[in-house]
This record gives structure tokens, C-alpha cells and sequence, in this order.
């Protein structure tokens, strides 16, 4: 199929939009890469077995989720166009698609939209992204929790946050610690508030809580 284009966004929520505002075929990337740890052999049986436990999700629930590797075994796309923020969360499944596609050995044209995680407004486009870094990267970078020397069309700060996120002194646990004494939800909002670049969802800032929440 001669210049079919696979849209792949960061998630359902844009998914929507885009179907909603665009035409073509778009698929979300669904995952929490920034959470837990990781396996070289990306979306192999390990590494789905590993990473539905980190989400609590089964095996088989993990694997209905892959809707662009099937996509992606399903059709010969000429060009793939990616939709992600530049928050943490997005860059590093960001990075995380990008070494997948690596490791598939996928040769066609690869584009970078990235946008508003908020009001879904396009930031930069048509960025073209060169393969051949991001499997080396993603193995620095969620396996051996290296700080990398570049980072490609990844974003810098988000890399640096990443780093501070999986510390044991993080911004987020010392956020946690400092208001003990209120409810979690309120905690909760306050580290939505206070983590925009960071990209968090509830689910994980009631993670956060609870490693992190001391009752005297």
C-alpha cells in the first residue's frame, strides 16, 4: 500500500481528538514507560510479562493494548506520524516506540508532531526524525538508569526530570512528605498542580502517596 501514513498519539484522549479533527488511520500508544522498569527485547513476551505487572494489568489485557504493533504487522505504512508531548511521560514512551521501531528494523519515513497535552494545540511539526540512536538510548536510559550524552528529537528537560522522577529525594516525594497531614486527595491535586512537566496521571500520583506518605 503505496503511501499510507500510520498516525500513532500518545494516548486516547488526543486519539479522539485527531480522529474527530483529521482523517486517517491513528492509533494510540498506551503505556507509563516512566514508571517501573524495562527489558531490551521491547513488547517481547518478557517484556510484556514485566510491564503488566507494573500497570496491574494481565497478560492478555497488556497485549489488547498493542494496537500499533498490530497495526504495524497488519500494513506496509510508507510513514509513520507521532503525536507526544514533551512532558516526561510522553518523551520516554516516546522513546520508548522510537527504539521499537529500531528494533523492528522499520525503514520508512518517520514524522514528530508534538503537541499541547492540554488544549491539544500543535507546538512544532514535520519534525523528521532520523532512526538509529533511541534503542541505544532506551537501553541507557531505562535500563542501566544512565544519564545520556544526546537525546535526538527527544526533549532534554523531560530526560532530566526522568532522572530526578526515579530518585529517591524526588521534587514528588518531597512534595508528599512536606504535606503528610492533608488528605490524599488533596495531596494528590497539589502534585498534579505542581508536576505538569512531568506529565502525571492520578493513578500514578497515588503511587507517589503511597511510597512516599509517613502517619505519625
Amino acid at each position: 500500500m503505496k503511501n499510507l501514513v500510520l498516525n500513532i498519539t500518545n494516548g486516547d484522549a488526543f486519539n479522539a481528538y485527531f480522529l474527530s479533527k483529521f482523517s486517517g488511520i491513528a492509533v494510540p500508544f498506551r503505556e507509563a514507560m516512566m514508571d517501573g522498569d524495562a527489558v531490551s527485547s521491547i513488547f517481547s513476551d518478557d517484556f510484556i510479562r514485566l510491564r503488566s505487572k507494573e500497570l496491574e494489568v494481565t497478560f492478555e489485557e497488556y497485549r489488547a493494548n498493542m494496537l500499533f504493533c498490530d497495526e504495524l504487522n497488519k500494513n506496509d505504512y510508507s510513514g509513520l506520524c507521532l503525536w507526544f508531548g514533551k512532558d516526561t511521560f510522553c518523551q520516554i514512551n516516546l522513546l520508548t516506540l522510537l527504539a521499537y521501531l529500531e528494533q523492528i528494523e522499520y525503514h520508512g519515513d518517520v514524522m514528530l508532531n508534538y503537541i499541547d497535552d492540554e488544549t491539544f494545540d500543535i507546538v512544532q511539526s514535520n519534525i523528521g526524525v532520523e532512526l538509529g540512536i533511541y534503542k541505544k538510548l532506551y537501553e541507557e536510559i531505562l535500563i542501566f538508569k544512565k544519564k545520556p550524552s544526546e537525546v535526538g528529537v527527544l526533549s532534554p528537560r523531560a530526560i532530566e526530570l526522568y532522572f530526578d522522577y526515579i530518585s529517591d529525594e524526588n521534587l514528588l516525594a518531597k512534595t508528599v512528605r512536606e504535606n503528610f497531614d492533608r488528605t490524599d486527595m488533596e495531596i494528590i491535586l497539589i502534585l498534579l498542580e505542581n508536576s505538569k512537566e512531568y506529565g502525571l496521571s492520578d493513578i500514578q500520583a497515588k503511587k507517589i502517596i503511597e511510597r512516599n506518605k509517613r502517619y505519625d
